[in-house]
C-alpha cells in the first residue's frame, strides 16, 4: 500500500522548498514543527522518499508531517521544462536537490532551505534565493515565532548537528536581520 500523501502543484510564491538534509537537521534539532507552522514548507517526492527511509532519523515523524496541516506539503514532480543548459546542470545533483531547485526555478516557491554544498553552488549560479537550516532559528525569531533565547538554543543545536564550514558558521553568527530581509516577507 502506498503511504505517500497526495501531491499538489499549484504555484505559490509564499512557499518554501526544503531538501532532505535540512528537513532531517531541523527534525533532529526539534525545530521542524515550528518551521511548518511558520512557513509553508514543501518537498518533492524524491525528498519525501529520502526522509522517510525507515532507518533514517526522523523518518516516521517527517512522514507524519507530510500528512498533516500545518505540515510539509508534497509537490508533484516538476513538470515545466527549463533551458537545456540548466537541466544539464541540475542533472548533476541528487534527484531530491534537482527536483527541489527545478521547482524554485519554475516559480513554485520563493526560496529554498538547502544544506547540500553542490546544490548551494547551483543556487548561486542561477540566483536562487536560499538559506541553510542553520539560519532558520534567526528567520523564525525575526518573524516572531521564537524568542531571542529560543533562537540561540536552536542555532546552537543545529551548529552541533550540522557539518558547517567555519566560513558558514561565521556568517550565520553575524547575520543581521537586513541580511535576511528577502526571506522575511
Amino acid at each position: 500500500m502506498d503511504e505517500s500523501p497526495p501531491a499538489s502543484n499549484p504555484i505559490s510564491v509564499s512557499r518554501v522548498m526544503i531538501d532532505a538534509s535540512s528537513a532531517i537537521l531541523l527534525f533532529k534539532a526539534r525545530l521542524i514543527v515550528t518551521c511548518c507552522e511558520a512557513l509553508p514548507l514543501c518537498m518533492t517526492p524524491a525528498v519525501f522518499a529520502e526522509v522517510t527511509v525507515p532507518t533514517r532519523p526522523g523518518a516516521s515523524g517527517l512522514g507524519r508531517l507530510c500528512r498533516q496541516r500545518p505540515g510539509i506539503h508534497l509537490l508533484a514532480d516538476p513538470d515545466k521544462g527549463l533551458e537545456k543548459h540548466v537541466r544539464s546542470d541540475l542533472k548533476r545533483l541528487h534527484p531530491g536537490e534537482r527536483d527541489t531547485l527545478q521547482h524554485v526555478l519554475n516559480g513554485a516557491a520563493r526560496f529554498v532551505i538547502i544544506d547540500d554544498g553542490k546544490a548551494v553552488k547551483v543556487c548561486r549560479r542561477y540566483a536562487i534565493p536560499h538559506i541553510n537550516a542553520l539560519l532558520c532559528p534567526r528567520l523564525l525569531h525575526w518573524r516572531g515565532w521564537l524568542s531571542g533565547d529560543q533562537a540561540r538554543v536552536f542555532f546552537d543545536r543545529l551548529a552541533a548537528l550540522g557539518r558547517y564550514s567555519k566560513a558558514v558558521m561565521k556568517w550565520a553568527e553575524t547575520c543581521t536581520r537586513s541580511d535576511l530581509d528577502d526571506f522575511l516577507a
